[in-house]
C-alpha cells in the first residue's frame, strides 16, 4: 500500500508543538538537520516521541540528522535515532550516505555498520540509504543496488529522469521511500510536475508498497497540502 505524506522538521525542541500539533496529514519526521542543533535534542527523544503522540498525526518515516554512517559513532546516534522510530511505530529510516574519501575498507565500515542494526532490530527498523549522485558519497545510487541496501529514491537528487525509471523499473522491491520532488536545472525540491506524477501512477500501477513524501524548498511548503491532496486522488481514481 501507498502512503502519502509531507515532510516536516524542527530545529529546536521548542518548535515541536508549534510545527506538528496542528497537522492534519501523514508525515515524514526529519530531526534537526545538522548536528549541532540535533545534539541539544538527544536527551529529549522520548520527551518529543510522547509529544507527537498526543498529537494523533501518522508518521510515515524517519529523517535522520547529518552525520556520519561510516564510523562507530553511528552505532551510537543510529540506536538512539531507532529507538525514537520503534517507540512511534516507524518502521523506515532516512540515512544520507556522507562525503568521504572513497576506498571499499569505508564503505566496508559502513556496510559493518548497517549489518549491525539489521541484527539489533531484526526488521522491526530499517536504515534506508537516500539517493545522492555525488561521486564522494560512501554509497552512489548505484553502489546502493550494487550492495542491496534499502533505499529512499529522491526524484530531485538524480539529474536524469531515465536513471529514475530504472531504479523504480528495477529496484522497486528495495524501495522503502519516495522524496517527491521537481528539479529544474541546479534547483531542487521544487513543487512536483508532470514527471513526478508518472512515477506516482508507476507506483501506484504496479502495487508498490511504500511511503511517497513531498518534500519542498521552504519557500513552498504552503502549496504541500494541496499537492498531496492531488496525489491523494490520483490514487482514489486508479482504484
Amino acid at each position: 500500500m501507498i502512503n502519502f505524506g509531507i515532510r516536516q522538521s524542527f530545529d529546536s525542541i521548542d518548535q515541536v508543538e508549534q510545527r506538528f500539533s496542528n497537522l492534519t496529514v501523514p508525515v515524514e519526521l526529519a530531526l534537526p538537520y545538522y548536528w549541532n542543533i540535533y545534539e541539544p535534542v538527544i536527551g529529549h527523544l522520548a520527551e518529543i516521541a510522547d509529544k507527537i503522540k498526543t498529537y494523533n498525526i501518522k508518521v510515515l518515516s524517519i529523517h535522520a540528522v547529518q552525520a556520519p554512517i561510516t564510523n562507530e559513532r553511528f552505532r551510537i546516534w543510529g540506536k538512539d535515532i531507532g529507538d525514537f522510530a520503534k517507540s512511534l511505530g516507524v518502521k523506515t529510516i532516512n540515512l544520507h550516505p556522507n562525503n568521504v574519501n572513497r576506498s571499499r575498507s569505508i564503505q566496508e565500515d559502513a556496510l559493518k555498520n548497517l549489518e549491525y542494526f539489521i541484527g539489533l532490530y531484526d526488521g522491526e527498523v530499517v536504515f534506508c540509504i537516500e539517493t545522492f549522485e555525488g561521486k564522494r558519497r560512501v554509497f552512489t545510487p548505484d553502489e546502493t543496488v550494487e550492495f542491496n541496501l534499502p533505499m529512499t529514491l529522491d526524484t530531485s537528487h538524480i539529474g536524469s529522469d531515465k536513471k529514475i525509471r530504472d531504479l523504480l523499473e528495477g529496484y522497486k522491491e528495495n524501495i522503502h521511500n519516495v522524496h517527491l520532488s521537481a528539479r529544474e536545472g541546479s534547483r531542487q525540491h521544487l513543487p512536483i510536475d508532470d514527471f513526478c506524477k508518472e512515477v506516482v501512477n508507476y507506483l501506484i500501477d504496479t502495487k508498490w508498497d511504500g511511503n511517497v513524501i513531498l518534500e519542498y524548498l521552504f519557500e513552498y511548503h504552503g502549496q504541500m497540502i494541496k499537492d498531496l491532496e492531488e496525489l491523494q486522488a490520483i490514487k482514489r481514481l486508479k482504484k
